[in-house]
Formats: structure tokens, sequence, C-alpha cells
């Protein structure tokens, strides 16, 4: 049973945007974060992530035009055969260097004197990322634009029936089928179940020789890429091997098949939702930017009003007043202070502890009226001397 385009045209719409925005946002890291970009198993993974947007901004989108209406976007045989050329070539690009990806880790975290050297990491490294980049360029070109192609195009199904071209040559279509997709779809599972074998044994077997935590990252990067073509594609393949090979497939195998050519996009979709998974500096400045998007919400809890009166407003004033006077005397005892001890001193709780206080005497005069019964009211000086204690 072929999913509608309907359904089709859905669920490229949901996944499109976020999967475009989170590819840019993971491309301007790789590229302007400067220890990002040095590392080389970051390489591979910033080409496709380049290559993924360069697709979702083509081929994918004419995809959900036609799924939308019903009719390519441009109905003319040069635009059916660009589209089905971007279609492929970005397709297989990713699909080659996910493979080399899977033998290139077992080179970085086993093999490392193979790049030791910068000849060794032009030859080791850089060599296959430029090869496998170029060479779907080249192949279906020859395919697409150098071979003859007499189909007649039907400008209402997928890719104007321009990808049949690929098949007119028996050889031609061999190799497409058994070089560009079964081949390294089958590489990338036997190298990414063979990684996880020999981490495992290096690091239970080795003991303190097998540095895990040097290639955690490395290893968690390319399983989690691998993980979406062992899911989303290797399934076709198996059901086209296996019909290669002279096993009998019915229409059910076959609807299935085709329906698993149209689930491969979402690879092209999740990519870079793993890559931020699989990277911790990526994982946290994703989080931080939701977290700065989508601010947390604050509770809000009532607040109680009570009245008072007159009276007890004026004793609050009052007592602000005594509060205020409280912190001009502190606010000057601390300037004093800072003039005694020099302007460097900025904390008064580094001073040494005050000396003890101290009692002097002090001479007051103190007035207060006496009612004498014979001279009547009269007012009377005192002169006391009392001990005032001094801090």
């Amino acid at each position: 049973m072929d999913i509608p385009n309907i359904v089709k045209f859905w669920l490229f719409v949901v996944f499109l945007v976020p999967s475009i925005l989170c590819s840019i946002f993971n491309l301007y890291h790789f590229l302007f974060n400067r220890t990002l970009r040095q590392s080389l198993h970051n390489h591979v993974v910033t080409i496709l992530l380049f290559i993924g947007l360069i697709y979702m901004l083509t081929a994918i989108i004419w995809f959900t035009h036609l799924y939308r209406t019903g009719v390519a976007l441009v109905p003319t045989h040069m635009f059916c055969l660009i589209w089905t050329y971007l279609d492929f070539v970005l397709a297989i690009t990713m699909t080659l260097l996910t493979a080399w990806a899977s033998v290139e880790r077992h080179i970085l975290i086993f093999h490392q004197n193979l790049i030791s050297t910068p000849v060794k990491r032009w030859i080791f490294h850089y060599l296959p990322l430029i090869i496998f980049t170029i060479y779907p360029l080249i192949f279906y070109f020859i395919a697409l634009f150098v071979l003859s192609c007499d189909i007649p195009f039907d400008y209402n199904v997928e890719r104007c029936r321009a990808a049949d071209c690929v098949g007119l040559n028996e050889n031609l279509r061999a190799w497409d089928s058994w070089g560009n997709n079964v081949v390294p779809i089958f590489v990338i599972v036997i190298f990414s179940i063979a990684l996880i074998v020999r981490v495992w044994y290096g690091k239970c077997r080795m003991g303190q020789r097998f540095q895990w935590r040097n290639y955690r990252k490395m290893t968690f990067q390319l399983l989690s890429i691998s993980s979406l073509y062992i899911v989303l594609s290797l399934p076709a393949m198996l059901i086209y091997t296996m019909c290669a090979v002279g096993v009998p497939c019915n229409s059910t195998a076959i609807d299935f098949f085709y329906n698993y050519l149209y689930i491969y996009y979402f690879i092209i979709f999740l990519t870079p939702f793993v890559s931020i998974v699989s990277l911790p500096e990526l994982r946290a400045k994703f989080q931080h930017l939701m977290r700065f998007r989508w601010p947390q919400a604050r509770a809000v809890f009532p607040t109680r009003i009570t009245t008072v009166n007159t009276r007890d407003l004026q004793m609050v004033k009052i007592t602000n007043t005594v509060q205020q006077l409280d912190n001009i005397h502190s606010i000057a005892f601390l300037q004093s202070i800072r003039n005694i001890f020099g302007s460097k001193m900025i904390n008064p709780c580094c001073l040494p502890p005050p000396p003890p206080p101290i009692c002097v005497p002090v001479c007051c005069c103190v007035q207060r009226l006496c009612c004498d019964p014979c001279l009547g009211v009269r007012c009377i000086t005192e002169c006391r001397e009392i001990m005032v204690r001094i801090q």
C-alpha cells in the first residue's frame, strides 16, 4: 500500500522547517567554533550537515510542492533532470560519507599513527572526503546529461520519471544499485557494530591502556548517525538484496521497499538533531538557546493587603527615620575608619578587633523644679559627676 501524497506532504512540512533551523545552528557552531572546526572527527559531520541543508532547500522542497499540488514545480524537461540529479547526488554523497565515517572512526581511535603527520592526514582523512564528495557529481552527470535518454517524462510523479534514465544502461544500473546504495549501507552496519565490539573489548580487556574518555564522544557521534541508516535504510536494502539474489518477492515486499525509499528522506531531517544530541558542546548551547527563547514561568502568589491607622503610620515613619540616622552614623564611622587606615582598605570587616571600652568621668548639670512650702516653686541647678562608657 502506497503512502498518500497528502500524508507525505504533512510529514515533510512538520520536519522540514525545524530541521533547516537546526542545520543552520549546527553549521554556525561547527564553522565558527575553533575547537569544533579543528577536530578531525567533526569534518565529515560538517559536510553532511551542509549537504543536508542544500538537499532540504532544493529537492525536498520540490518534493513537498509535488505532494501538495500533484505537479512538478517547473514542468520542463531540464528541471526534471536537475531535480533528479540533485536528488541522487546529494543522497548518495551523504550515504558514502557516512560509510567512510564508519571506517574512519577505527583509524581515529585505534590507528592514530595513520594521521600523525600532515601527509598521512591528507591521504587518510582529507582525500577520501574529497573523493566521496566529487564522485557522485561525475557519475550522475554522465548518467543523466551525457548519455542519451528518450524516456517520456510525466510531470505528475516524483522526479518526472527521469530516474529511469539511470537504468537504461544495464552496467550503469547494476553499479548504481550495488555500489552506490547497497554496499555503503552494509559498510555502515558492519563497521558500526565492529566499532562497538572493539571499544567494548578495549575498555574491558585492555584496562588503563585504552582511554575510553578520549574516544567516547567520537564513538557516540558516529553511532548516533549510523543508527538512522540502520533503522531507516537497512530494511529496504535487505529487501532489494533478497530480490536480486533470487528470493521471490511479492507485491507486499515491493510496496514496502518503495515506502522505505520515502522514509529514507527522514535521515536528512533527523541528522541535525542527532548531531546536537551526540555533542555535549552543542547540546549545552542549544539548551541555553531554548531557555533564552522560552523563559520559565514564574509563580505568582497573592499579596496580603492590610490597613493601618494614622498612628501606626507615624510610628513607622519614626522608625524609618531612626534607621536612616543609624545608617548615616554607620557610613560616617566607616568613612572615618577608611581615613585612618588608608584608601586601600576596602572591606572594613577585615579590620583588627576594636579596643576594649573605657569609662571616663563626665560632669553634667541638671536643672529641676522644686516645690518648697515656704519659698514656693523654684528652679534648682545640681552638678553631678557620672562615669560615661566610651567604645
